[in-house]
């Protein structure tokens, strides 16, 4: 059976007659950084979302993954080959009069050192948003509660894709082990209603999901979690239902600036609208966009809305077959040899060999040490 339905909602119970009903919105990747930056300053702060702007009525919260920090100040700390940084009046670009809840938990949070990093948190508390996704005596932002009147709703987040500093800092990236994930998940479950996870995760620019991610979404699942929402492979994956559960393995960019003419599957994002009653969630209503060549979101229509339903629906059914699933793995960790080569490759032209190596070894120990 197919996940996604025709009216693209995956229903998880029946509601009930008389209880009130809230609604929370998650979006894809959003950078404002680059051309979406330029975009702000040439246009103004209405201009990106102008022809979606209804999508953030009447929803009681929204969330989004905040894909690059937001300061004028700091210095690169690791020679990474792409920053993305803004500044934090291009929060305005968010219609006001909504409650936004920001994810810090990605590999761009920390691109320009521990004043960037706290530059944009103090951003998005000056905007009067919330933040979950940081660690460290700086913020208590690494969980963020949402009381609406169905339910009370944790939000926290991971990223297993991060750089995090290497040494003890007043805030860091979220980064933990999967251990410690299901501590803190078993443990946040204790006083919350619902438990929703992000984990930022995956092989980029790939639409198959590997075992890894695989794994930890499905450890936090066992743990408590309610719903698992993962970001960084800038690409949507697909959706599986674990245990009664939902676990979104990729839901793409909602706004950023990326080469969507090489790499076409990029400019494709799925909102995520929970709607909650009685402590549970009932459905989620999930809606496909696109960033067109202004770098606005448009919603996605006609044909190219049903070509994408189908992709879903095919990259979902892998997970209900061993030999697919396995298959799924081969080719995620196949992309993942050829880009991280690649990688490795231009570091070493740009950076040269000793600073490449030092790199590299020291993010292959962090990574060790987290497993």
């Amino acid at each position: 059976m197919s996940i996604l339905s025709s009216n693209w909602t995956i229903k998880l119970a029946d509601y009930a007659s008389k209880s009130p009903k809230s609604s929370m919105l998650f979006l894809g990747d959003i950078a404002l950084a680059r051309g979406v930056a330029r975009t702000i300053e040439r246009h103004g702060n209405d201009y990106n979302f102008m022809l979606v702007r209804e999508i953030f009525d009447e929803k009681s919260t929204v969330i989004f993954n905040l894909e690059c920090c937001l300061t004028e100040r700091g210095e690169p700390w690791e020679p990474k080959p792409v920053l993305m940084n803004g500044v934090e009046r291009y929060l305005n670009v968010f219609p006001q009069n909504v409650n936004y809840v920001v994810n810090v938990a990605n590999n761009h949070f920390l691109d320009l050192g521990v004043v960037g990093a706290q530059d944009t948190i103090d951003a998005v508390y000056k905007k009067g948003m919330g933040c979950f996704g940081a660690m460290g005596s700086y913020s208590e932002s690494f969980e963020h509660q949402v009381n609406l009147p169905s339910a009370n709703v944790s939000l926290i987040a991971y990223s297993p894709a991060a750089h995090p500093f290497p040494t003890d800092t007043e805030i860091n990236v979220s980064y933990k082990s999967v251990r410690e994930m299901v501590t803190d998940v078993k443990k946040l479950k204790m006083t919350a209603d619902l438990l929703l996870v992000s984990l930022h995760q995956g092989v980029e620019f790939c639409r198959y999901t590997d075992k890894i991610s695989r794994k930890r979404a499905q450890a936090l699942i066992d743990a408590g979690a309610d719903c698992v929402i993962c970001h960084h492979t800038h690409v949507i994956q697909g959706i599986e239902k674990y245990k009664g559960k939902i676990i979104f393995y990729g839901i793409g960019n909602f706004l950023i600036d990326i080469d969507t003419k090489a790499m076409p599957s990029t400019k494709y994002s799925l909102s995520l609208e929970f709607v909650i009653q009685d402590k549970e969630i009932k459905e989620i209503k999930v809606v496909p966009f696109f960033i067109n060549s202004e770098l606005q979101v448009e919603y996605l229509q006609g044909e190219d809305k049903y070509r994408l339903e189908q992709e879903i629906n095919w990259l979902s059914s892998f997970f209900s077959s061993v030999f697919f699933a396995q298959m799924n793995y081969v080719l995620a960790r196949a992309l993942w040899v050829k880009l991280h080569l690649k990688s490795v490759a231009n570091m070493c032209q740009r950076e040269g060999l000793a600073a490449a190596s030092r790199y590299y070894f020291s993010r292959f120990f962090i990574k060790l040490s987290n497993k």
